[in-house]
């Protein structure tokens, strides 16, 4: 069992996606061949102890509101480099969203923290999103392999599970720091990006049951397995920096 991959599965049924039976084999043959630590309760532990400092919990608004920036730019360009049209709009719809959510990680920031932010800090982030919306379309690149874009996927599908989980032990502890009066925007703003995250998991998770389904199963299992490493030995080196801001 792994705690990471159930919370994510329970969370595409109650968003009303279908049976992905070889995505799900997937995931769980990862995870639980190496169990991701955001998945387990010492992480959600040290994330508490630290959010409980206003001001480490108000950096961290600001360091995920640059990841989203910056993640939000490297899907454009991969939009731009897959021909699959299909799959190539379902990224560049991603990358709309995570633009938008640099936006929102800085309102949040000023909602639940007014102090936080001095004029450089304001500087700084003003052009921390790149402000895509959704009519803008990414120039085309020179087009990546087929394999290339679904490990891709796969990346993308881990990162926004272990994002999403990040999301949910944010929830009360930003609550708490709040005022009272601002806490209504602050939910707002935390509901939204819990439904854009959730709906990543399930377009990516979709895309890669697709193509385990066609004839790339083993492909998928090795891929995923690989990346749950991967992320896994990201995820101990930021604990071990202090930040939870990663993709």
């Amino acid at each position: 069992m792994s705690a990471a991959a159930d919370l994510t599965l329970d969370a595409l049924r109650g968003h009303g996606v279908g049976s992905l039976p070889l995505y799900a084999a997937c995931l769980r043959k990862a995870c639980e061949s190496d169990p991701p630590p955001f998945g387990l309760r010492w992480y959600g532990e040290k994330y508490r102890a630290l959010a409980s400092d206003a001001s480490w919990l108000a950096m961290s608004l600001v360091q995920n509101a640059q990841v989203e920036g910056d993640g939000s730019k490297k899907l454009w360009n991969l939009a731009g480099r897959t021909r699959d049209t299909v799959i190539a709009d379902h990224v560049r719809r991603h990358a709309v969203d995570e633009s938008r959510h640099a936006l929102l990680y800085i309102a949040m920031t000023r909602a639940a923290f007014p102090r936080a932010l001095d004029s450089a800090l304001e500087q700084m982030l003003s052009n921390v999103s790149p402000k895509y919306g959704s009519h803008d379309v990414p120039v085309v690149l020179e087009a990546s392999s087929e394999d290339w874009v679904l490990d891709e996927l796969i990346q993308m599908n881990i990162g926004e599970i272990r994002t999403r989980i990040n999301q949910l032990l944010l929830r009360p502890m930003v609550q708490v720091h709040a005022a009272e009066e601002a806490r209504p925007i602050v939910q707002r703003l935390l509901d939204a990006l819990l439904l854009d995250e959730t709906r990543h998991i399930a377009y990516t998770a979709k895309l890669i049951e697709a193509a385990a389904a066609g004839g790339r199963r083993r492909y998928v299992e090795n891929v995923m397995a690989q990346r749950v490493r991967d992320f896994n030995e990201i995820t101990i080196h930021e604990v071990g920096t202090e930040t939870f801001a990663g993709e």
